[in-house]
């Protein structure tokens, strides 16, 4: 088995061209004026990408391509396919094997993560570095590609938390490689919150203390396994769920002010199992990662799995 530590070595993203604002969006999902109210002037979205005329492998395909630019293809010895929604295409249909044929890693083993629903990015991360280390061959990657198209109605409105748009995200691992170094992982998932229904009531329903004991354990456990404790964190890259929600967890974990990235939640909305890499992206392209700084993941998948990551930056611009 191979030690040392793995690696992120490439992360980027990917979006439609069309752009569409909370009100255009609003109107073509039929909700009222109060909901569409509440999603700008009170949950922060402003702006969103959706191209109803993209496919699902136009969506995925430039981000994984941009990710595996430096690398040699041959390298791959997986490709993960994150996705939030269970049913994202007909049974027949295998799109991890059609994304791996698509960008010619036909030497890969390909398959699909979804039942950790937003959280499975990390958790990909985390089984990918798994495999790779279990062959034990130095020079062996791994590719996520995470994105989905939202189809039905029910995949498009949670609840009145946020509108789901559409962006990918891919990011290729390795162990010892040029990029940022995992620290640590950890995932919890509680089950009684296991309908989705049930789950934003669930969640608000409990009293802060409570809510910072859930959100907060995943993040403390990922900063003490990483050897520091979250005033060493200099950002905390989350999902973009809604600035209500980040900033409750904020106040909740009594993070600094700016701790907690929420730019893109007006920019993007929420791209499902991307949201994370797609925020990372920004927050590399616009130089504001410094140098040997620890940076958290943290997830919520419906369902309802927490995940933390804590990696070190590096520097560059992959």
């Amino acid at each position: 088995m191979l030690s040392g530590s793995l690696t992120l070595d490439a992360v980027a993203s990917h979006f439609p061209e069309r752009t569409v604002t909370v009100e255009e969006r609003a109107a073509e999902l039929g909700l009222n004026a109060a909901q569409t109210h509440l999603f700008r002037r009170i949950q922060g979205l402003d702006r969103m990408r959706i191209d109803p005329e993209m496919d699902l492998y136009d969506l995925l395909l430039p981000a994984a391509r941009e990710a595996l630019a430096a690398a040699d293809p041959r390298s791959v010895r997986y490709l993960i396919y994150v996705h939030a929604a269970q049913e994202i295409g007909p049974s027949t249909v295998d799109p991890a094997r059609e994304i791996r044929d698509a960008l010619g890693l036909r030497d890969a083993t390909a398959f699909a993560l979804t039942h950790q629903s937003c959280a499975g990015g990390l958790s990909a991360i985390d089984t990918a570095g798994a495999l790779l280390q279990a062959d034990g061959d130095p020079s062996a990657t791994a590719l996520i590609v995470a994105g989905e198209k939202n189809y039905s109605r029910g995949t498009q409105v949670i609840y009145n938390a946020c509108l789901l748009a559409e962006g990918a995200a891919a990011c290729l691992v390795s162990w010892n490689g040029p990029g940022d170094p995992v620290r640590s992982f950890v995932a919890r998932t509680h089950g009684e919150h296991s309908r989705p229904q049930r789950v934003q009531g669930a969640v608000a329903n409990r009293i802060p203390e409570d809510r910072a004991t859930l959100f907060g354990s995943v993040m403390k456990e990922a900063a003490a396994r990483a050897g520091c404790d979250l005033a060493d964190i200099q950002t905390v890259i989350s999902t973009n769920s809604n600035i209500v929600f980040l900033g409750d967890m904020t106040q909740y974990m009594e993070f600094r002010p700016g701790m907690v990235f929420m730019d893109n939640v007006p920019r993007y909305s929420h791209c499902l199992a991307a949201d994370p890499f797609i925020n990372y992206v920004t927050l590399r392209d616009e130089k504001r990662l410094e140098p040997g700084r620890h940076q958290l993941f943290w997830t919520v998948g419906v369902g309802m799995t927490l995940a933390a990551m804590v990696i070190t930056h590096v520097g560059g611009d992959r």
